[in-house]
């Protein structure tokens, strides 16, 4: 649902089901939204842990959107390296002003930098 709603909106979402897609896709991603419990041996918090430690994909935001909505969930998504955390349910136009707002954010910083 929120794809087919950021593909509407304009966006081009690119779409997986594991984390190891997800590794192999990210560097092309403009901002990376992922859930914390993900089919595979790779859980939502250990994928935002090696997204922050490959140089390819360090520097690009990342979005938690889940139903683990304990506040140690958050703690520990954002102790992993993630930007921002929304918690289902989740209005798709909430994750879609999210997603601007780190879209703005990167393009200000790559402007201030260089």
């Amino acid at each position: 649902m929120y794809a087919e709603y950021l593909s509407h909106m304009g966006l081009t979402p690119l779409c997986v089901q594991e984390a190891d897609a997800a590794l192999r896709l990210a560097r092309r991603a403009d901002v990376i939204v992922t859930g914390l419990l993900l089919p595979g041996p790779i859980d939502g918090y250990a994928l935002i842990n090696r997204l922050r430690h490959s140089t390819s994909t360090r520097c690009i935001p990342i979005v938690v959107l889940t139903g683990c909505a304990w506040n140690t969930e958050e703690a520990k998504a954002r102790s992993a390296g993630c930007d921002a955390f929304l918690s289902k349910p989740c209005f798709p136009d909430i994750l879609l002003r999210e997603i601007r707002r780190m879209l703005t954010a990167r393009t200000r910083r790559r402007l201030n930098h260089g």
